[in-house]
């Protein structure tokens, strides 16, 4: 069959159990459709011919943006057949499968919009009777779905209507209603049923009765309750579940009575979504105003840690500096006063300047060595006549020339600098004096330098970050106002002003907005000319 009518048939699209869509071409108008044509077992039969022409028609009179749009029925040569709306797009089974569930969100909006439209179809008269995924199209790229096949099934005796019920049964018996299962009167609330039963597969990928035979799945639809959603997809919020479960009930009277009300209860759950992802958006939105101290904190912290840093090793050398020009200096002086008794062996006297002199001064050490490295003088009597050695110790450079200077540790751990001064006489060396000072006090006080610093480097951060938290804050009263104005030009109040004087950039700001309002009302609301006779 290429031609009925006057549309141009193309291809087999689709195939159900008492009927077949093929994609078609309408020339007159210019526009692709789909025609669905009864099986060939079907329409011999003239009571089931009249009746599927009858209901079709029926469903001709549906215009609701979620419901395929019926074009034209007819009969060609004893073939009835329905033009209708072809969408482009897959039907939900393609995603009522485990492995491509979709978002809760998602999921709430489709059962919105199927509510919907079964409300509307229920309004006019038309119980749908086969409400199935397979039954809605999404249109392509969108979550927006349209419902096929309305009126199609709506045929209550005969033996035409005992072939769709079987046709029926066979073909998607998970769907029906317990009243529909005992072959009771039906009316909406059966659809209402069907769309709970589909809510529950989008949302879990399984069907809440399902069994190996016919019998099975009728016992379990009319006697046992689903599997808790709550198990088997625990991000479905309490209220969801609770409305799935009273979509699912067995007794009419219990569900919701009709879709409008089945409507309002998603859309309520609809808004909660919506605020809880407001919420966690408001969470993972940082404020501008601690973006900008944290930032400036940052920026200061670094700033000031790098300055405080040179600024305590440059004081750090500079203290050094000091102690080894001073260290250099008591050592001179120390070997000029030990020239003479070294000379002459005055161990005695050596020894008695050696304790004056440590009396005086907190020094760790003073040791006289005579040119063969022997300790001849010392503040401790058991390194006399020793060798003198400073195991581990490392040469600094010296401000006093001829004066070496060496740091090492003691036996304690502590550090000392060693200033070790040449003992002259007539030119030539007869001797050294070494002076031991300790490095701790002049650690102490670069410490005590690096902690003020620290505590500078502190304040300041803190300060920064306080004054851009501040500034922020200030900013922010000015960016609302902004904010709230082009709400109101969004909403088509195009004669909304700001009229607020500010003497900074956003005054500049103000005032453009108030230009482009002006110029957007003057666009919009000026009536325009009359048209030339």
């Amino acid at each position: 069959m290429e031609k009925v009518g006057r549309y141009q048939i193309r291809e087999l699209i689709g195939e159900g159990a008492m009927a077949k869509v093929f994609k078609a071409y309408d020339p007159d108008i210019d526009r692709e459709l789909a025609i669905k044509f009864l099986k060939s077992q079907l329409r011999g039969d003239s009571e089931y011919h009249t009746r599927f022409l009858r209901e079709a028609k029926g469903a001709g009179v549906l215009s609701h943006p979620n419901i395929v749009t019926v074009f034209d029925v007819g009969d060609e040569n004893g073939h009835p057949y329905i033009a209708m709306e072809l969408v482009e797009g897959p039907t939900l089974g393609d995603f009522a499968q485990g492995q491509k569930l979709l978002p809760v969100r998602t999921v709430v909006d489709i059962g919105i919009q199927l509510v919907k439209a079964l409300d509307y179809a229920h309004k006019k008269g038309i119980v749908h009777r086969d409400v199935k995924p397979g039954n809605i199209m999404m249109i392509r790229d969108t979550t927006t779905i349209k419902v096929a096949d309305f009126g199609i099934c709506r045929i209550d005796n005969s033996e035409a209507t005992q072939a769709t019920q079987v046709g029926n049964v066979l073909g998607t018996p998970n769907y029906m209603s317990p009243e529909q299962v005992l072959g009771e009167k039906v009316d909406s609330r059966s659809d209402l049923f069907s769309a709970g039963v589909v809510l529950y597969q989008l949302l879990t990928g399984h069907l809440p009765f399902d069994g190996e035979t016919l019998i099975s799945v009728a016992y379990k639809i009319t006697k046992t309750e689903p599997p808790s959603l709550d198990k088997l997809r625990p991000d479905v919020p309490l209220s969801l579940r609770r409305i799935v479960d009273r979509a699912l009930k067995k007794q009419p009277e219990k569900r919701f009575q009709t879709g409008q009300e089945f409507a309002a209860a998603l859309i309520g759950v609809a808004k909660e979504l919506a605020e809880e992802g407001e919420k966690k958006g408001r969470i993972n939105r940082i404020p501008l105003g601690v973006r900008w101290a944290v930032m400036m904190a940052a920026l200061v912290a670094t700033t000031m840690t790098i300055t405080a840093t040179f600024l305590y090793q440059q004081q750090y050398a500079a203290m050094m500096d000091q102690v080894k020009g001073y260290g250099g200096s008591l050592a001179k002086f120390m070997a000029t006063q030990n020239a003479v008794p070294l000379l002459s062996e005055d161990w005695a006297a050596i020894d008695v300047f050696i304790q004056e002199t440590l009396g005086r001064q907190d020094f760790n050490y003073i040791t006289v060595v005579d040119d063969k490295g022997i300790i001849r003088g010392a503040n401790d009597i058991a390194q006399i006549n020793e060798k003198f050695a400073l195991p581990g110790a490392v040469p600094l450079s010296s401000h006093e020339a001829g004066v070496a200077v060496q740091s090492h540790k003691l036996k304690d751990g502590r550090d000392v600098l060693d200033f070790g001064a040449p003992i002259l006489f007539q030119g030539k060396e007869i001797g050294q004096v070494h002076l031991g000072i300790y490095q701790a006090p002049l650690t102490a006080v670069a410490n005590l330098v690096l902690a003020l610093l620290g505590v500078l480097t502190l304040v300041t951060t803190a300060a920064g970050a306080v004054g851009s938290y501040l500034l922020a804050r200030r900013i922010q009263a000015p960016v609302r106002v902004l904010r709230n104005s082009l709400a109101e030009l969004a909403k088509g109040r195009y004669d909304y002003r700001i009229v607020e004087v500010r003497k900074d950039e956003f005054g500049e700001l103000y005032v453009a907005f108030d230009t482009a309002a002006a110029a957007m009302e003057a666009r919009h609301e000026t009536a325009p000319p009359p048209a030339a006779t």
